[in-house]
Parts: structure tokens; C-alpha cells; sequence
């Protein structure tokens, strides 16, 4: 005679998991965008090249060593700056 599993979510969890392994399914955290992709993408959709701006950006600081967050912190100022500047041309025409 077969023997139920006790209902726990960790054994769901694992049968779940056998169950769709061979599909090639998975559980998987939700991926977070950052907020310097969701300007990029703001950027796109005012027509604008946002990698354009970041790269004349990085050649006029020049060889610049800085940690990972501050070098975030600036590409966000950088894209916000040039998002307003975008916003106010447009308004202005």
C-alpha cells in the first residue's frame, strides 16, 4: 500500500521540482530591473542612444579608478541629467 508524504511545502516543493526537472522547467527567483537599465530604456523611447551618452561620458572622465557603486551612482546622474535635457528640448518645441 502506498504511503502519502505528510503535506509540507518543502516536500511540494521537491516533488515539484522532480516533476518538471525533465521538462526542463524550473522556479526561479524574478529578475529585478536597475534603475540604470530602466533609464537606458527611457532613453530609447525618446530616441536617444543611451550607450552613446555613457561611452562620451567615460572617454571625457578619462582612466578613472572608482568603486562599483560610485561609478553606478554617476552613470545614473549622467542618464537622469540627459533624460531632463531630452524632456525640456521637447517641451520647448
Amino acid at each position: 500500500m502506498n504511503q502519502l508524504l505528510p503535506i509540507h511545502p518543502k516536500n511540494c516543493l521537491e516533488v515539484w521540482r522532480c516533476w518538471t526537472m525533465p521538462a526542463g522547467l524550473a522556479i526561479r527567483l524574478k529578475t529585478q530591473v536597475n534603475r540604470i537599465e530602466q533609464l537606458k530604456e527611457i532613453i530609447r523611447a525618446w530616441g536617444a542612444n543611451p550607450e552613446e551618452i555613457l561611452s562620451k561620458d567615460a572617454l571625457l572622465r578619462g582612466n578613472i579608478t572608482e568603486a562599483q557603486d560610485q561609478t553606478q551612482n554617476h552613470q545614473l546622474s549622467i542618464l537622469a541629467e540627459q533624460l531632463k535635457q531630452i524632456i525640456r528640448k521637447e517641451a520647448t518645441e
